[in-house]
């Protein structure tokens, strides 16, 4: 069986699925279990999604796409709360909130990619948003 490379996004999910694990579990304890679990199974989706895209067929790579990019906004807006409660630094913040940008836009990019994609149906996590100019 022919193994497909791996596009450089799933190195950068397998970096941020270790930093994720390493920074939950020192989560308050009476929170690790809510917001910790929470985000730990998100990561691990988005990891597995990734490879389910790997490894489809070209008409059915679009699917893991979008939910992985989905995920990405789920853990944005969980690790700014996070933040917010104090239980990770500005700088953790800043960091895993880079890593996610990057890898929406590969994300984006690689659908945009895809042949037949209903590409301009969704922004993706990492685009900036540019409004709807002329679409009105």
């Amino acid at each position: 069986m022919n193994t497909p490379t791996r596009p450089p996004v799933y190195a950068l999910l397998v970096d941020l699925t270790g930093w994720t694990l390493d920074r939950t579990a020192t989560l308050p304890r009476s929170h690790r279990f809510t917001f910790g679990e929470r985000i730990d199974r998100l990561t691990l989706d988005c990891l597995e999604l990734m490879i389910e895209a790997i490894f489809a067929t070209p008409n059915q790579k679009e699917p893991p796409l979008r939910q992985a990019n989905l995920n990405l906004e789920k853990l944005r807006i969980f690790w700014r709360l996070v933040h917010d409660r104090q239980w990770i630094s500005a700088q953790q913040l800043l960091f895993v909130s880079q890593k996610l940008d990057e890898i929406g836009r590969m994300l984006g990019g690689w659908l945009k990619s895809l042949p037949n994609s209903s590409k301009n149906s969704v922004r993706f996590a990492g685009e900036k948003d540019i409004g709807n100019k002329g679409k009105e």
